[in-house]
């Protein structure tokens, strides 16, 4: 079998009587295997005695380059507590379908014994164990927002100085500590190197929200009063911020922020280059060996709505056009933190073998981040 089933549940889940949960299964290519492209497989459940497939419940497949995907299943075999989908597969062939996970609800019986119940799961020939421990939850990831600053309302100036006007916006160039961000700039050739000072000075660049974020009204959670923007651009820079937190292992979280075209308008009309944005969570040592698990590459085209500028009633500024965003992903086992980085890419993106091009004004508006804990 060119493939294994390399993680289900290396501990078992634990879960309270009447319960629903979702349990992940991955698959991973043997060592020496070719890459799959898109080969459609069987995937079967057999339930533990005790457990169920809820009525109502969801199987999802979620690519860490798209977003997840509600996959049909097969009617549920109860008599035999059986699931059975099918799936075209990618492993290792580089697509934006390749190497994600399955999530497939669970719920356990209100009889269900308080023990360590069994069940499996395959595909093809591949199989493995489905262990379910009934009795009282464990422990769950902290709710809210686990990145401080996500609004970046905490902004530390140089003493005397505050938000200066320029252009028509009140821009924070003289700030000199965004909280629990660090601030740093892309070098290109792979190179990443954080401010030395700590200070975002240039690298990013900081737009007063209360003045020039023209946020939706709608965005639900609400925008607080006081948050602000980060032009993840700067003074021609391929800047970026980002911020290690604590998270549970196996738990499973969300990436959701906002991102904006810049207020200044573009001055090579018709042309009118994009802005970029690569939004992603890794984990492992910064510079050393780490692992992606979420990631997306975002670029964004002038709006072409225009809006009149705070601190200059004569000037035209652009429409950010707000557009919210979401990462799902799960945390492997082993693994207590993880690092979110939103970085300007440029035209050059983040090939090792290339030097960064800023190429002008081409850094994406960043709004509203927060990281939460999910259920799926």
């Amino acid at each position: 079998m060119p493939f294994v089933i390399a993680q289900a549940l290396p501990v078992p889940m634990r879960l309270a009587r009447e319960r629903q949960e979702f349990f992940a299964i991955d698959l991973r290519l043997t060592p020496g295997s070719a890459p799959i492209s898109g080969n459609k497989e069987m995937i079967w459940v057999e339930f533990p005695v005790g457990a169920t497939f809820p009525k109502d419940g969801k199987v999802y497949y979620h690519a860490p380059k798209k977003p997840r995907e509600e996959l049909a299943c097969f009617p549920y075999d109860s008599a035999n507590r059986r699931l059975q989908f099918n799936h075209s597969i990618h492993l290792g062939d580089q697509s934006d379908e390749a190497d994600g996970y399955y999530s497939v609800n669970i719920q356990v019986l209100p009889d269900a014994l308080e023990d360590l119940l069994w069940g499996r799961l395959g595909i093809g020939t591949a199989t493995a164990p489905l262990r379910i421990q009934v009795g009282p939850p464990g422990p769950r990831p902290v709710p809210g927002n686990l990145l401080k600053n996500g609004g970046f309302t905490d902004v530390r100036f140089r003493p005397g100085n505050d938000w200066r006007p320029l252009e028509g916006v009140l821009y924070g160039r003289e700030a000199q500590k965004l909280d629990a961000w660090t601030v740093g700039q892309y070098k290109g050739r792979g190179v990443w190197a954080a401010s030395k000072t700590g200070e975002p000075g240039r690298l990013v660049d900081l737009i007063n929200g209360d003045a020039d974020g023209q946020f939706p009204a709608a965005a639900e959670p609400p925008f607080d009063k006081g948050e602000n923007v980060v032009d993840i651009n700067g003074d021609n820079t391929c800047g970026f911020i980002e911020q290690t937190v604590d998270v549970t292992p196996g738990a499973s979280y969300e990436l959701a922020f906002h991102t904006g075209y810049h207020v200044l308008p573009n001055p090579e009309e018709p042309y009118r280059r994009p802005t970029y944005l690569r939004a992603e969570v890794r984990s492992g040592k910064p510079g050393g060996a780490e692992t992606v698990l979420a990631w997306d590459d975002y670029v964004q085209y002038y709006t072409g709505k225009g809006t009149t500028a705070s601190h200059d009633p004569d000037k035209k500024l652009n429409d950010p056009g707000w557009r919210e965003r979401r990462l799902p992903f799960r945390v492997p086992q082993g693994v207590t933190a993880v690092t979110v980085r939103f970085a300007n890419p440029g035209r050059s993106g983040f090939d090792a073998e290339l030097d960064a091009n800023p190429d002008g004004s081409s850094g994406m508006l960043l709004a509203h981040v927060r990281l939460s804990a999910t259920t799926r």
